[in-house]
């Protein structure tokens, strides 16, 4: 029990029978706990106090709520409720007991605040049908013995894999299978043609949000992998992370590695599609951050060569690594840190930059491996048709368009580039400029980039790191289609030129009304 003090009042409160109250606060004895008051104090703040006191006990306790009481009397004259200016000694002396009503509602989760370091990994793991993706996958199982990994396996189509299959080849190497399966096929139409910038996978959600819970039970976990089936295109997946706060709040995605069948690969991206649907081979080609040239002992060096070029032209950011079975060094596989925005200071898009000042009337293919865009400058809007009915994967041909005369690969060689249909369908460009940006205009300049009309592109994924004029940090963002996010990484140093650095990946880009935008922003 408080003792009583001399310039303060000791009082109890009452919440009234109606109110449903939280577990946590029903719990509580206030007559052992009473509230401690100055005198001087309002009734309001008398409300107050213990509004904060049940949000944040409620908080704590992992059910929060949001708490605002109305109104307030004193027990002895429950007939007369008290104005929240008066002075809390013109109604109660210590001992007495107020009673309150007020609007108790459920509030936002309490995320945890981990690291991106020290969060669990997630690599999705992506290919068309027969390029060897269970291959590798048992390969990374079999080589990582030490790690405890969970996989989840994305079934969708008309046949399911058998789960007791399933689980009998992989339960030995995998800490947990997850099947998803919508086994039918009208749905799977309806999600083939439907705009794939605006789909969220809830399926995937509530399979990585069942995987945590284990974890919570005591489960020892280190790495996630989600295997797609070939007719998955990755984007609704990377779409469902960025949207889902629970589920970032604990786990990154690490990157997305697409496997390319390289005997097979070039007649899956010629694929003809209905309109308005995407052609699968394509989007996970230029939406993944690392590519494995697979099954490479099945064709010739000029084949391989070829091969390499046209991906090069979809995707010119991911690393291209030769392989065969899916053998590839494991250090490949993981630590990516691809999505992860704390890590984008560390990244160098200057020879992609280099590239778009050394071909000025082109530019080279572009890749959604680097996107991003922060939400504090309007965020980044739908860069597709309003109607939802752009197939995001594909442009027609335009010799107009700015795809270029040449590209880089990971090594920085330059090859030839062919002329094919496909040439405009995704470029990608990256300025860099030293010099500070103004807020408005920079605010302006993501507006107009998230609204570009058909004429001038479609964006696919936006990443960069911004010089805000007097802002001491640099700035980073990150964006997929419509979904973005940004945070502040590292302060400038003290002698530190301040250059901002932007990747735009998309289709068809008008990039001289890109970059004219882009340079209006600059002080």
């Amino acid at each position: 029990m408080v003792q009583p003090m001399a310039d303060r009042l000791n009082l109890i409160c009452f919440f009234h029978p109606s109110m449903k109250l939280p577990n946590s606060i029903a719990e509580i004895n206030f007559k052992e706990h009473p509230f401690s008051i100055p005198l001087d104090a309002t009734v309001m703040d008398l409300m107050e106090q213990v509004e904060e006191m049940v949000e944040g006990i409620t908080r704590d306790c992992g059910e929060p709520v949001s708490f605002q009481i109305q109104v307030m009397w004193n027990t002895k004259n429950n007939k007369k409720a008290l104005n929240p200016g008066d002075k809390v000694t013109e109604h109660f002396v210590t001992g007495d007991t107020f009673g309150i009503h007020g609007d108790m509602l459920a509030g936002p989760p309490t995320l945890p605040q981990i690291p991106e370091e020290q969060k669990m990994p997630v690599t999705i793991l992506t290919g068309f049908l027969g390029a060897g993706k269970t291959t590798l996958l048992n390969y990374i199982l079999e080589e990582q013995t030490e790690k405890k990994i969970a996989v989840i396996e994305n079934e969708f189509g008309e046949v399911s894999i058998d789960d007791s299959l399933l689980m009998k080849e992989k339960i030995a190497m995998a800490e947990k299978i997850v099947v998803m399966d919508n086994g039918v096929t009208s749905k799977m139409s309806n999600f083939r043609r439907g705009c794939m910038c605006c789909t969220i996978r809830s399926d995937l959600a509530e399979g990585l949000r069942s995987i945590l819970k284990e974890v919570d039970n005591g489960a020892k976990l280190d790495q996630i992998i989600i295997e797609t089936t070939g007719m998955a295109d990755p984007v609704p997946i990377v779409r469902t992370f960025m949207t889902s706060e629970d589920i970032t709040a604990r786990l990154r995605l690490d990157g997305v590695i697409t496997v390319a069948d390289a005997k097979n690969i070039l007649k899956r991206l010629d694929d003809e599609v209905e309109e308005g649907a995407v052609n699968e081979a394509y989007q996970q080609v230029a939406f993944c951050d690392k590519l494995l040239l697979n099954k490479l002992d099945l064709v010739t060096s000029e084949e391989a060569i070829k091969t390499k070029e046209r991906l090069r032209d979809i995707n010119a950011f991911a690393k291209i690594v030769p392989s065969v079975r899916g053998r590839v060094k494991i250090s490949e596989l993981s630590n990516l840190r691809a999505h992860d925005m704390t890590n984008f200071v560390n990244v160098e898009i200057e020879k992609e930059a280099a590239l778009e000042e050394d071909h000025k009337d082109g530019g080279h293919g572009g890749h959604g491996g680097h996107g991003g865009h922060e939400g504090g400058h309007h965020g980044h809007g739908e860069g597709h048709d309003p109607n939802c009915t752009e197939d995001h994967g594909h442009a027609e041909t335009n010799g107009n368009s700015g795809h270029g005369h040449g590209h880089s690969d990971e090594h920085g060689h330059v090859a030839k580039k062919q002329k094919s249909r496909h040439d405009s369908r995704v470029n990608s460009m990256a300025l860099v400029r030293e010099g500070e940006l103004l807020p408005s205009k920079l605010s302006n300049f993501m507006q107009t980039m998230g609204q570009l009309p058909p004429e001038r592109g479609t964006i696919f994924r936006i990443k960069g790191i911004l010089a805000v004029k007097n802002h001491p940090f640099k700035h980073v963002f990150h964006a997929v289609m419509d979904v973005s996010d940004e945070a502040d990484a590292e302060p400038w140093g003290k002698d530190e030129k301040r250059i901002t650095k932007i990747v735009f990946i998309g289709k068809a880009l008008d990039k001289a009304f890109i970059r004219e935008h882009f340079d209006a922003c600059f002080a």
